[in-house]
């Protein structure tokens, strides 16, 4: 059976197949493209830390008609959602998903200039300290009588 099987496998693998156009004389219709846009955009939240967040959604429906007719659409799809700290911070994540499902991702991080930190006043001299007087020598100590019964 196995041989059968791959004997007809061989004889299509061998065999092949023309096709001709056939010129009808009528110009084919031209492609047309027709994308509409639609954004929606929430108002900006605050949370307890004083952040502001604004969120957008954007959805584009692409409409393409070929040369025989056929229609197909594709819908893609951009959500942004930006953050903006009290201190300046802006933190943007944008999602986008294509007409294939495929979703990428960014995220970027804008930081403010920071201020230039004032330069500091010199630190005043301090006064050379007094040289320690000497400490006297103490006398010697007299030495001390052997007791008896140690070496």
């Amino acid at each position: 059976m196995k041989r059968v099987t791959l004997a007809a496998a061989m004889l299509l693998a061998g065999t092949t197949v023309h096709a001709y156009a056939q010129d009808t004389g009528a110009a084919a219709p031209a492609p047309t493209s027709e994308t509409t846009v639609a954004t929606e955009v929430t108002e900006p939240t605050v949370n307890g830390s004083g952040a502001q967040v604004l969120r957008e959604k954007e959805t584009a429906t692409t409409t393409t008609t070929d040369a025989d007719g056929n229609q197909a659409t594709s819908v893609e799809t951009t959500a942004t959602q930006t953050v903006t700290t009290p201190s300046g911070n802006v933190n943007t994540v944008t999602k986008t998903v294509d007409a294939s499902g495929n979703q990428v991702v960014q995220v970027e991080h804008t930081h403010p200039e920071k201020a230039e930190r004032a330069e500091r006043p010199e630190k005043a001299e301090r006064p050379e300290k007094a040289e320690r007087p000497e400490k006297p020598e103490r006398p010697e100590t007299p030495e001390r009588p052997e007791k008896a019964g140690r070496p």
